[in-house]
């Protein structure tokens, strides 16, 4: 019986390999993905019991599959056509929003031809070099948010302002003042922090509009538009569920 169950978790497996085509927008190439499996998706779906620290936990999750699932070096720039592919490959292309069926079809193809502005150079007191992250670099410090949010747990307004700081650290490469350069992959995230911390607000909010230049661009996307009422699909673990 041991053996027949060994062979038929074998067969199982077998399934996983049926893969879909999707687009990497950082290589300008196709890439291909696994579907989701139920255990990711219960993975996915665990983070909602963890309140603040489930947002970050759901979104290290989620990178994670899309690591594992195409075995390639991702952007962060190549997440969302990839996510909306994966969810229509796996679970379904229709997503319920207000209790209306958005098709996902034209949502995917958009997303497919975003363009993003991959790097910028900030000029100032300071000068920075920011960069939309890898997932594994966005991963180093959605880790250390995790860890330190836990720590903060019955804090949520410290909580909240500590999120936007590591959205920002994110960003940014290296930093430059005077002739010494620091490149942010060779410290640790907490160091990171405090320098992001430390930089005057005027920069901060020039870090800011480049990430939100970006994340506009994901947003639009994200509009659907039924009968002259728009919606907006949200990534977040009811995308998962419905």
């Amino acid at each position: 019986m041991e053996t027949n169950v060994k062979d038929f978790l074998k067969n199982i497996e077998e399934l996983n390999k049926n893969k879909f085509e999707t687009v990497r927008i950082s290589g300008g190439d196709k890439i291909s993905c696994s579907l989701l499996s139920f255990k990711q998706q219960k993975e996915l779906l665990s983070s909602a019991v963890d309140g603040i620290v489930g947002v970050i936990k759901f979104q290290k999750i989620l990178n994670d599959i899309l690591l594992e699932n195409t075995e390639s070096n991702l952007s962060v720039s190549d997440k969302l056509p990839i996510i909306l592919k994966l969810r229509s490959e796996s679970i379904g292309n229709t997503v319920k929003v207000n209790d209306t069926d958005i098709n996902l079809n034209k949502i995917i193809k958009k997303a497919e031809s975003m363009k993003f502005t991959m790097e910028e150079t900030i000029t100032d007191s300071v000068e920075l070099s920011l960069k939309i992250p890898s997932l594994q670099e966005e991963n180093q410090v959605l880790k250390f948010a995790i860890e330190q949010l836990k720590k903060n747990s019955d804090n949520n307004s410290k909580n909240l302002g500590n999120i936007y700081t590591y959205e920002i650290v994110k960003y940014v490469d290296t930093v430059k003042l005077g002739d010494t350069v620091v490149k942010f992959s060779d410290i640790s995230v907490g160091d990171r922090i405090k320098i992001i911390e430390n930089l005057p607000l005027s920069i901060n909010k020039k870090i800011v509009k480049f990430i939100e230049k970006n994340k506009k661009i994901e947003n639009d996307v994200l509009k659907a538009e039924i009968n002259g009422e728009e919606f907006i699909v949200d990534i977040d673990i009811s995308f998962f569920d419905n």
